[in-house]
């Protein structure tokens, strides 16, 4: 009685067992698919982008302290073609990496490149770079400085256009 008794347990065991396999591999075949997509919010759209920019500029503040330390400063068109192509080609990584996040701005990359005054900027880093009277920290700390208001200008227009697309914006 006691071995039918095993036998029957044992026999019910792998019943259930064989039955919960079953349902775990079924529930592996079904469709995933989400009917929606993640999209960040504007205030964490507002914090990604603010400190991937941040963290990019600390990168090219280096590679600028690196120019301003080994580079002849006399071949001025020289200098200005190098610092251009490092701060196009160092921005067009948070770029491109903004364009395929999903935002409540569509290719918020491209945006953001549209509405920084990347010209007038460079003119004003041009002016710092080939000023003789400062030093290289002074020449690097004037830069950080004007990378920051150029930066804190369109971070205040991409605020603005999130508050005018989207509404109110916490904290902002």
């Amino acid at each position: 009685m006691l071995k039918l008794a095993r036998i029957i347990v044992l026999v019910l065991y792998g019943l259930f067992g064989m039955s919960g396999w079953y349902h775990y591999d079924s529930l592996l075949k079904m469709s995933t698919a989400y009917k929606g997509e993640d999209i960040l919010s504007s205030d964490m759209t507002i914090n990604y982008v603010r400190s991937m920019v941040w963290y990019h500029s600390r990168g090219k503040l280096q590679e600028i302290r690196s120019i301003l330390l080994n580079d002849d400063l006399t071949k001025r068109v020289r200098i200005e073609m190098r610092i251009k192509n490092m701060l196009m080609h160092r921005s067009s990584a948070y770029i491109r990496e903004f364009n395929s996040l999903k935002t409540p701005v569509n290719e918020l990359g491209s945006w953001y490149q549209n509405n920084f005054d990347f010209d007038d900027f460079l003119h004003d880093v041009y002016e710092v770079v080939f000023d003789q009277s400062l030093t290289v920290d002074d020449k690097v700390r004037n830069i950080t400085d004007i990378m920051e208001v150029y930066q804190n200008i369109t971070n205040s227009k991409l605020t603005d256009n999130l508050v005018k697309t989207q509404g109110a914006v916490n904290g902002y």
